[in-house]
């Protein structure tokens, strides 16, 4: 392996090097043997991930200034990254096992369907950070750590996972971890520390046990070293400011309610199309017969020639033939529009069931 920092600029005489350009010279090089990287990029984006090289077994490490989207998207174990300054969208994304470092904050949805590794940020993140983050039992817990707060719909969906929200230099935040969070968790820990409102009712917030607080200590030195905020070790460890959010289990999730009740008492008053038509807060099943169906088929005899096709191919079993006359049956036809298609001379249409907007 060579030893050697392998240095790229990505902007010579105002001519910007492309991302596959950069990304192609990136695996030529570690195929050559180099593992160390100092990249100053011009928004290229993807770089650091899904970085190797056969049979290496050297860890590599990318130091990165003014990267793209996705910086260590689908990074894999073995990997290091350091980005100097903030990052934009999609940090980590697809994490599989690098330690991400950002010396700054982060765009949209950082560490978004993280399964491994680390994410270390020293400021803030965007919306909808930590979403979809999961766990494989055969690979170690990912985390996600935060310095200071995330923007609203963060943990959208979580299955897995660790994320730590330190809440520092926050005092002026009504929450920490902005709106809406939590939506659909279903799995993983969240660590919180500071103010928290409008958090999803499918998730319950704790007091820290012993284990946590063990792990926290543990890990917040690794954290705080590699950000370089280690002063901040016994400001961030008062552990009576911090709780935990972790999903409900399933029988003590609050009762479902009907789509009428959710429309009639928690969605947008009218609807969200409230201003162009009434909503009659009928819910149809999908498919449906009668009145629900999305389309109707029409029947047009004139070019019929009485083949049965679609007499013999309606899954619904709705067609009906008197005296070379066709219908379909409204309790029984669901619109799916399979008459039409197999008919050899067009007899069949399907209308649509659906009033327009004026």
């Amino acid at each position: 392996m060579n030893k050697e920092v392998f240095k790229i600029e990505t902007l010579k005489d105002n001519n910007r090097m492309s991302t596959q350009v950069l990304l192609q010279l990136i695996s030529s090089k570690i195929e050559e043997g180099y593992t160390n990287f100092e990249i100053d990029a011009c928004g290229q984006h993807n770089i650091g991930g899904s970085s190797w090289a056969k049979n290496r077994d050297e860890e590599l490490v990318f130091k990165l200034k003014n990267p793209g989207q996705r910086v260590g998207a689908m990074a894999l174990e073995g990997t290091t990254i350091y980005v100097e300054g903030s990052a934009p969208a999609d940090v980590g994304w697809l994490n599989s096992g690098a330690k991400i470092i950002v010396d700054g904050d982060c765009g949209d949805t950082a560490s978004h369907c993280a399964a491994g590794g680390k994410i270390y940020v020293s400021g803030r993140v965007g919306t909808r950070s930590g979403a979809l983050m999961k766990h494989d039992p055969k690979f170690e817990i990912p985390e996600f750590w935060v310095l200071k707060n995330t923007g609203s719909f963060g943990f959208e969906f979580m299955g897995g996972g660790i994320a730590v929200i330190c809440g520092y230099d926050c005092d002026n935040l009504t929450s920490v971890l902005g709106s809406r969070s939590c939506v659909g968790m279903v799995g993983g820990t969240i660590y919180v520390r500071g103010p928290i409102e409008d958090i999803a009712d499918c998730v319950d917030v704790q007091n820290l046990n012993e284990e946590d607080i063990e792990f926290l200590s543990s890990g917040m030195k690794d954290f705080l070293s590699s950000i370089k905020k280690d002063a901040l070790y016994s400001e961030l460890t008062k552990w009576t400011e911090w709780r935990k959010i972790v999903p409900l289990s399933s029988n003590s999730k609050t009762p479902k309610i009907s789509v009428s009740e959710f429309r009639k008492t928690q969605w947008v008053e009218g609807g969200i199309f409230g201003d162009f038509i009434h909503d009659d807060l009928k819910v149809y099943n999908l498919p449906d017969t009668g009145e629900g169906r999305v389309h109707i088929p029409e029947w047009n005899q004139e070019n019929c020639v009485n083949c049965k096709i679609c007499l013999n191919n309606c899954p619904q079993s709705a067609i009906v033939e008197n005296d070379k006359i066709y219908s379909a049956t409204e309790d029984k036809c669901i619109g799916c529009g399979i008459c039409e298609a197999v008919c050899p001379k067009k007899c069949w249409t399907m209308k649509s069931n659906r009033c327009e907007i004026s």
